[in-house]
């Protein structure tokens, strides 16, 4: 087995790549800088090179808010989202590679009250969600052997930038926080990289369940919840915050584009075809505040995995030239060697000679 991992310096990959390194799976990693997912003559050129039993997409433009007001960032979030996989889903159809790709529970409008599961009807209302429902609906027309894992909003210890701001708003507004009104299931990217990892296992072992998927942390909550259970774990870390609690107050506010009212999703068909559970959010709140606070160290792996495994194929692609240069001098010495002998004329012949 070997994995080909596009995206790789994105949130969700490096903590795939962390992951697929702590199991011992041989894999390449692709990077945006790396070679042009564009370009299909060029990414083709990338996959012969790493010549992988899989390849797994997540690499996503994921500024919603952007998409939503800028013209040129609502480009790059098509291309990245929508061209980009219409590339791997032509190389995964024409080399006959398996795909799985990662996906958003923004293909969907929000309006429905319970949790969506995959047969409910996709509807996506913001630039962000379109970009990744044309996505979808490529890869399903172009590749047969996908796998589509669409997941909930996703969190990072590498990028803390929510929880820096509920933190920073609740201390400079005497314990007072403005929350969008929305329900969701926030779930921590390590967990997502455990589910993506489980299922490139079990497609290893020739599962053939092709299709859409969902995932998300346990137990959806509304907003002002999660903002509720980001401060009381804070509280315990930061004075500031644990003298503010008694007078919390969260002020809810309009649902607006780009986000929608309910993102969360059902994940009873991951369970039942792949045996996944789901996992609580708790500890990825506490590890992502832990490492805000200087309580927790960075895995190394974590943010340099990428790196550290071109570097080992760097080293090892020099290492095997150095060998073979060495073996090429030793056989030239060989060479030299019998030829050397075969033109010294034996010792008895040259004595009647004389």
């Amino acid at each position: 087995m070997k994995i080909l991992v596009f995206g790789a310096n994105s949130l969700l990959g490096q903590d795939l790549v962390r992951v697929l390194d702590a199991r011992g799976v041989d894999f390449d990693v692709l990077a945006s800088e790396d070679v042009d997912i564009l370009k299909p003559r060029e990414v083709m050129s990338a996959v012969s090179r790493s010549n992988p039993t899989q390849l797994v997409n997540v690499a996503t433009y994921s500024n919603l808010q952007k998409a939503e007001s800028d013209p040129e960032a609502a480009k790059l979030c098509d291309l990245v989202n929508t061209e980009g996989v219409a590339s791997l889903a032509k190389i995964s159809e024409q080399l006959q590679i398996p795909i799985i790709h990662h996906s958003s529970s923004y293909v969907f409008d929000g309006a429905k009250k319970d949790t969506y599961t995959e047969e409910d009807a996709t509807n996506p209302v913001s630039q962000y969600g379109k970009s990744k429902w044309y996505g979808e609906r490529t890869l399903r027309d172009e590749s047969t052997q996908h796998i589509i894992l669409r997941t909930d909003w996703l969190f990072s210890d590498s990028i803390q930038s929510y929880f820096r701001r509920v933190i920073d708003e609740c201390k400079s507004n005497d314990g007072k926080v403005g929350i969008v009104d929305n329900r969701f299931s926030p779930t921590h990217t390590a967990d997502a990289a455990r589910v993506i990892y489980a299922i490139i296992m079990q497609i290893d072992c020739n599962a053939q369940a092709w299709g859409t998927y969902h995932y998300n942390a346990l137990q959806p909550v509304n907003q002002d919840q999660f903002v509720q259970l980001v401060l009381e774990e804070a509280a315990k870390l930061d004075k500031d915050i644990d003298k503010l609690l008694p007078r919390l107050e969260i002020e809810l506010l309009p649902v607006e584009l780009p986000y929608i009212i309910n993102s969360a999703l059902n994940c009873e068909k991951i369970m039942g075809t792949f045996g996944i559970k789901q996992r609580s959010r708790g500890q990825g709140v506490v590890e992502v505040l832990e490492q805000m606070y200087g309580v927790r160290k960075p895995s190394p792996s974590r943010k340099n995995s990428a790196d550290s495994k071109k570097t080992a194929a760097a080293k090892k692609k020099a290492t095997r030239k150095k060998v073979h240069k060495a073996e090429r001098k030793t056989q030239k010495q060989k060479t030299r060697a019998k030829s050397a002998k075969r033109s010294k004329p034996p010792a008895r012949k040259a004595a009647k000679q004389k």
